[in-house]
């Protein structure tokens, strides 16, 4: 079963729970090109790439540079994915 755009932005997200990330804090650099992108399918890959546009028009994390390969987590995303316990993607 293909992953939708709301598990896409989860997952993009859950990463940056999982490191424990701070306002500012990047995902390794490649992160989604090397490690994420690889296990999606094409259609999902192009889903991704909307996600993270998504992520980014919302304010939960922004570009390191013009590249797009490094993710910087924003002080809205860390409330987000803090402060509403397990359900903080309830709304993605």
């Amino acid at each position: 079963m293909s992953k939708d755009k709301s598990e896409i932005k989860r997952d993009i997200l859950n990463k940056f729970r999982e490191v424990n990330a701070g306002p500012g804090r990047a995902l390794p650099p490649s992160w989604l090109e090397i490690f994420y992108n690889p296990g999606l399918n094409p259609q999902e890959k192009r889903l991704c790439n909307v996600a993270v546009d998504e992520l980014v028009e919302d304010g939960l994390v922004l570009f390191k540079d013009d590249s797009r390969r490094v993710l910087i987590i924003t002080e809205k995303g860390v409330e987000k994915i803090f402060s509403n316990g397990e359900y903080w993607y309830a709304d993605l």
